[in-house]
């Protein structure tokens, strides 16, 4: 039996979010159910980050998320191509590479900036619907900046440092906001004060911006905005666009070289094209399955779908976009199990659930209005990344959250995230090469005074367990096993502060008493149960244990999990009494040993990256997320992965 062909056209929020919804349906149905989707890109652009990008706040491959990343492991065929026609009546789509038909459609194909046919919009004014359009005006707004920095004529100068967004929505204010942040940052680089020969201009049609906001956030976002010298013109319909300047229905003429227009989105060119049941501006109608009225097994999902829900427009958001893709993935699922004679449960009707509204206004301030509260400044930037890591846990697990966090928080620059610079500065990699020898030599030490001392000797299993014999249980016995306790303490505590203290003075014993005045339950419980079967075994362990990453961290060799076990052998031996305070420094240096010490005139500099090539093959890594960068294939994985497109 030929498989059933599900084809998702456009992987944008709507479109990864029905293939998940799809891979999990029929994960066990691999030999008769198969799932492409097809794109233009090769990754998923995160949209509403794109003004962080314009705005030089975080590079591009932070908005990145490859359909690799996404869809390791999963029975989903992502296929690079442009689709030029779509045939719904022999169920075929055309594109630039090759054909595909299809049993059943979805189509998510996005939006596209409307210009509202306003005379020079097109020709003249940047957007920022794409990462195309991110980039272009970055780089228009460096080069513009800097050619002013050269300009003497003050008039084209102050024309030059004009940067107006038209759009008082989401988009545009954001886009703003990065403007608030670098624009000052960057033309001080150029030796050019903007405060004083800058201009920023948000230009609105209506008489208010953020609509979508209640008064009081959309209040504290007006205040903000002025106070960092945002001029903000409401009921300033534009009308008319050039080279240099603009023109508003008041009659107002802004003489400017940078014009971003965010006033508003349409269904794409493409999706108008498509011989389906139109909306409005663009957009296809559908049902409240989200299915064509002119076919079945056509649904449309996101931007591109028109649907009245209390009388009003689905809007073009992102929880939208998930929540339409989720009720055609049911409605697919539904079909196709019919069709293979599977349990199925009929869909249900779409039905919004939108959570609430963040909108940024730079990196360190936002206002939102979420669950009925509205949030502003710190406690909204933090909410609005915590929304953002549960999307991104959602898309690529563990791997896209730290991801996240590394681009948005811990490295961006000028002091434009969230902690401000606190995390951006880094500290060369050749000067903990020092440490790590250090904390290595040590280390070796310890394993050498106990072989010196006969842990590898002693078979009784003495050095680590203290409980009394299965058949002993006197006080004398109790007593014994005590003393033998307090001995090793004092054994262990000094053994790494005893080693340097005899090299510096000779005969002085440094003793440090424990942190803990006993082991903690849990140290007690693992001894019992665990060292006491084979007390000897663990008692060659630690020695085998601290000798070898001693000498591992010395090479720079496996020094990320080298400093795992040592972690874990500093905590084991401090919730256990036997440690004084200078476990604390083994357990804190260790911590920066994770940070790849070993690639600094260690062996791991060739190492690692060989290892992380391989682990990132693995099935286990790509199901779980746990690869590093980007998945790898292998040329057999490679070969299906290639037979499936």
């Amino acid at each position: 039996m030929d498989k059933k062909q599900i084809v998702i056209l456009g992987g944008g929020y709507a479109g990864v979010h029905a293939a998940k919804a799809l891979h999990k349906a029929f994960k066990k149905q691999k030999d008769k159910v198969e799932i492409t989707l097809i794109d233009k890109n090769s990754y998923h652009t995160l949209m509403t980050e794109l003004h962080e990008v314009a705005g030089n706040r975080v590079d591009e491959e932070s908005v990145k998320i490859s359909y690799d990343r996404i869809f390791s492991g999963k029975m989903v065929n992502v296929v690079q191509d442009k689709i030029t026609n779509i045939d719904f009546k022999k169920q075929v789509l055309t594109g630039e590479k090759s054909t595909y038909s299809y049993d059943q459609l979805l189509i998510s194909t996005g939006a596209q900036t409307a210009d509202f046919n306003i005379p020079g919009v097109k020709e003249h004014a940047f957007y920022l619907w794409g990462l195309e359009d991110a980039l272009k005006l970055r780089t228009h707004i460096e080069h513009t900046v800097r050619e002013a920095a050269k300009e003497v004529d003050q008039e084209k100068r102050r024309e030059m440092l004009t940067f107006v967004v038209a759009g008082g929505g989401f988009t545009g204010v954001e886009m703003m906001g990065e403007l608030i942040e670098w624009l000052p940052v960057l033309c001080k680089k150029h030796g050019i004060d903007f405060k004083k020969e800058g201009r920023l201009i948000n230009c609105e049609g209506l008489g208010n911006i953020l609509n979508m906001l209640p008064e009081k956030p959309r209040e504290k976002a007006v205040k903000r905005m002025e106070k960092k010298g945002v001029e903000i013109m409401l009921n300033s319909l534009i009308t008319n666009v050039e080279a240099d300047r603009f023109t508003t229905k008041n009659g107002d003429v802004i003489k400017t070289r940078t014009l971003v227009w965010t006033c508003g989105v349409r269904g794409t060119e493409f999706c108008e094209r498509l011989p389906l049941s139109d909306g409005k501006i663009g957009r296809k109608a559908v049902n409240e399955f989200m299915q064509s009225p002119d076919y079945q097994n056509v649904y449309l999902a996101g931007d591109g779908m028109w649907f009245i829900e209390d009388n009003r427009a689905v809007p073009q958001i992102v929880e939208a976009a998930e929540q339409t893709a989720k009720t055609a993935a049911e409605g697919i699922i539904y079909t196709i199990k019919q069709e293979l004679g599977l349990d199925a449960t009929p869909p249900k009707p779409y039905k919004s659930n939108f959570h609430g509204y963040m909108v940024s206004i730079g990196g360190t301030y936002a206002v939102s209005h979420t669950a009925g509260i509205s949030l502003s400044g710190f406690f909204a930037v933090a909410l609005k990344h915590l929304v953002n890591l549960y999307y991104q846990s959602g898309v690529c697990g563990v791997n896209a959250i730290w991801a996240y966090i590394k681009h948005e928080i811990l490295e961006v620059k000028d002091k434009r995230s969230l902690i401000g610079g606190l995390a951006t500065y880094k500290i060369p990699s050749y000067w903990t090469v020092f440490l790590r020898m250090y904390l290595g030599v040590m280390w070796l030490i310890e394993g050498i005074k106990k072989i010196a001392e006969g842990w590898l000797t002693d078979t009784t299993g003495s050095k680590v367990y203290w409980g009394a014999p299965a058949d002993a249980g006197s006080a004398d016995s109790l007593a014994s096993a005590s003393q033998a306790a307090v001995e090793t303490v004092v054994e262990t505590v000094a053994s790494a502060s005893q080693a340097v203290g005899d090299a510096a003075s000779g005969a002085v014993q440094q003793l440090a008493p424990p942190l803990l005045s006993q082991p903690l339950g849990i140290f007690t419980w693992v001894n019992d149960t665990f060292v006491a079967q084979v007390p000897y075994f663990f008692q060659i362990m630690i020695v085998l244990a601290e000798t070898g990453i001693g000498l591992l961290f010395l090479a720079g060799l496996f020094t990320f999990p080298a400093a795992i076990v040592s972690i874990g052998l500093s905590i084991t031996f401090l919730i256990g009494a036997m440690a004084g305070k200078e476990i604390l420094w083994y357990i804190a240096v260790s911590i920066v040993m994770l940070g790849g010490a070993g690639k600094a005139f260690g062996l791991d500099y060739w190492v690692m990256p060989y290892i992380k090539k391989l682990w990132n093959k693995t099935p286990f890594a790509k199901k779980t997320y746990f690869y590093l960068d980007e998945p790898e294939f292998t040329r057999k994985q490679m070969e299906k992965k290639l037979g499936r497109k």
